[in-house]
């Protein structure tokens, strides 16, 4: 082998292990970095699933468990374990609730608490109560969230006759004795009262009627009818029913 040929041999050979030393060099001086994931944390609320307006029922439908950061917990919320689901179905919101909000105590009315009533009342509205019989509540079939019609019957000690006058017009139920529910079990409403919600100027005039000498009943209306703005009959103006012809 010439000299030439082995001059440049051993330069590759010094210039290999300069960078071998380097390369060890860097590889064990280098840190090493560890990344350590740490698990936040995290507590089951409820929560709308739906936003719900005020008035509005909770249900499983519209309510939902979520895992929720446990240092952002608020201690109003509505923790699984310390309430169930099943405990708020029919409790009403008091007001507004957007999807995905945690419920909390404020915001809504447990059934059965106070201000359940106010809480089912329109803005505006008025809650009046009146008794209805088998009779004059479409036999019994009249439930919580219907809405009806409601006529005055009183007899003419005069003449005979029977005074006849429809008062209102799509008035809804608000509840049936105590039972505010839509789905109430109550299979007749025989000598109970029924809540009707009325605006102010129509609660004065069912009062009137209802201290009469005369009789409230209440027509139940289809539930497919479209819904119309409650009316009242200003007029003293009566129909007189005479043998069942007007």
């Amino acid at each position: 082998m010439n000299a030439p040929r082995l001059i440049g041999l051993a330069v590759a050979l010094i210039a290999g292990g300069i960078a071998f030393f380097v390369a060890m060099n860097q590889s064990e001086d280098a840190p090493v970095e560890v990344i350590q994931r740490i698990e936040e944390k995290t507590v089951r609320v409820l929560v709308a699933d739906a936003e719900l307006h005020r008035g509005d029922r909770l249900n499983p439908d519209n309510l939902k468990w979520v895992e929720w950061p446990e240092k952002t917990l608020s201690p109003l919320y509505l923790k699984e374990g310390s309430v169930s689901m099943e405990e708020l179905t029919e409790a009403v919101a008091r007001t507004l609730i957007v999807e995905g909000e945690p419920i909390i105590d404020g915001k809504i009315v447990r059934p059965g608490a106070g201000g359940m009533m106010s809480a089912l009342l329109a803005p505006g509205m008025r809650a009046i109560t009146t008794r209805v019989t088998a009779e004059t509540a479409s036999g019994g079939f009249i439930l919580p969230g219907d809405r009806v019609d409601v006529y005055y019957t009183a007899p003419n000690e005069i003449t005979n006759d029977t005074e006849f006058d429809l008062l209102l017009e799509d008035v809804k139920i608000l509840a049936i004795d105590a039972y505010y529910s839509e789905d109430a079990e109550t299979p007749h409403i025989a000598g109970a009262t029924a809540t009707l919600e009325l605006s102010p100027d129509a609660a004065a005039y069912f009062i009137t009627a209802r201290n009469s000498r005369g009789q409230i009943s209440l027509a139940l209306r289809s539930a497919f009818e479209p819904k119309e703005p409650i009316t009242e009959r200003k007029n003293t103006n009566v129909d007189v029913i005479r043998y069942g012809r007007s």
